[in-house]
């Protein structure tokens, strides 16, 4: 039985191969709702029938699907990794579309030995070894629930229940690492050297569980915390830490070792540009990644006391402002970014912003995003104080949002 929630609709990844078609019949015979989508490459003769043949299937079936059209030669430079950006692409725009829950593809047993083979020889950093039964990939949740299932099993299933299926030919070609791996390791591989190797797999990856279970512990955030980490702890955390900021963002060995410098570098702020829109920041005991297009101007306007949430700050002022130094009379509020010449009269003293930023030794990249309220009148009558480990209790009616 597929462990898939029925009250979902799914968009199926379908090739025509025994894999997806196997899938089709046991999501159509188990009760799933799901649509079909199925990419044509144009690479091989045989694949117009083959796409005739599923689209005519689906007819059948009473399963709605959706074909794209591309041209890709099949001898043409890094083809498998131009496909899978082709079909993910493809795949999105279905899913967006039809405001479906998740992808599924099927991937199986020997795809996940083969992947594992396929990242021992490249060697260098594995997130998780073999394929993961569930992952998030251009914004898409996506499933993967043959893994337990061996090709020949998948075969097996078709010839047996009579689903239609083709199989391609190129997947027997020595043009691609993966045809090779396959051809000469997994399928020659006894039950037993299957099960010993997906054993190992699983020991492997408790191993990266328990890494991250001890960065988990610390406070990635925090320099001093970083460098207590071994350097593979401190690439899954930078990688982790980037993640937040952009969806697949990758840390290679040789720019965790740059970062790790910077950590350990004296300076007390330091900017580090990874790429166009992604900087890594050190600011005294901080450290993160930033997006540096991010927008950091703001201005909102309050007619009376009510409660508001933005991306930048929550306030609730239906009750005692006191502690705001806000009356009814400074209504209407303006909650705005600061400005290079803003100053506020702190017990008769004017005091530049920018000054008191320093004082507090808040982070560089908070400085830009951080909210000053004023009255009527345009002048500034609060600014939250910073504080490093300052953290959002209950009943709070005013908070800045830290979280980069």
């Amino acid at each position: 039985m597929l462990k898939l929630d029925k009250s979902k609709k799914y968009l199926l990844a379908c090739s025509f191969g025994p894999d997806s078609m196997a899938l089709f019949d046991m999501l159509k015979k188990q009760g799933y709702r799901f649509m079909v989508g199925h990419v044509n490459y144009g690479a091989r003769q045989e694949a117009a029938q083959e796409t005739m043949d599923l689209n005519d299937y689906c007819g059948l079936n009473d399963v709605e699907i959706e074909i794209f059209y591309c041209k890709i030669p099949i001898n043409s430079t890094n083809f498998e990794a131009r496909a899978r950006e082709i079909r993910y692409e493809f795949f999105k725009k279905i899913y967006d579309q039809y405001h479906l829950d998740g992808l599924i593809v099927g991937h199986q047993q020997d795809d996940f030995i083969e992947t594992y083979y396929l990242q021992r020889k490249r060697g260098g950093f594995v997130e998780r070894y073999g394929i993961m039964p569930f992952t998030k990939l251009y914004g898409m949740n996506v499933y993967r629930p043959l893994l337990d299932y061996s090709k020949q099993s998948l075969l097996d299933y078709c010839q047996q229940y009579k689903v239609p299926y083709a199989i391609d030919q190129s997947n027997f070609s020595q043009d691609f690492s993966r045809n090779i791996v396959r051809a000469n390791i997994v399928s020659k591989m006894s039950k037993q050297e299957r099960e010993q190797t997906i054993l190992e797999i699983k020991q492997l990856n408790e191993e990266i569980d328990d890494i991250y279970q001890k960065i988990l512990s610390k406070d990635i955030n925090c320099v001093k915390d970083l460098l207590l980490l071994n350097d593979e702890e401190l690439q899954r955390a930078l990688v982790l830490k980037a993640r937040k900021i952009e969806d697949g963002a990758f840390v290679s060995s040789s720019l965790c070792q740059e970062i790790k410098k910077i950590l350990q570098s004296d300076k007390p702020n330091v900017s580090f540009k990874i790429h166009k829109g992604l900087i890594f920041v050190k600011e005294y005991e901080w450290c993160d990644f930033i997006n540096e297009h991010r927008d950091v101007v703001f201005n909102f306007i309050i007619d009376r006391p009510k409660v508001m949430e933005t991306s930048y700050f929550y306030l609730d002022f239906r009750s005692d402002t006191k502690q705001q130094n806000i009356t009814l009379e400074d209504y209407p509020l303006t909650i705005r970014s600061p400005k290079n010449d803003d100053e506020i009269t702190i017990s008769n003293y004017t005091v530049e912003l920018r000054r008191l930023f320093i004082d507090w030794k808040m982070p560089a990249s908070l400085r830009k995003r951080w909210p000053v309220i004023l009255n009527k009148d345009g002048k500034i009558i609060y600014v939250p104080r910073y504080r490093k480990n300052f953290k959002i209790i209950e009943g709070l009616n005013f908070y800045v949002k830290t979280d980069k």
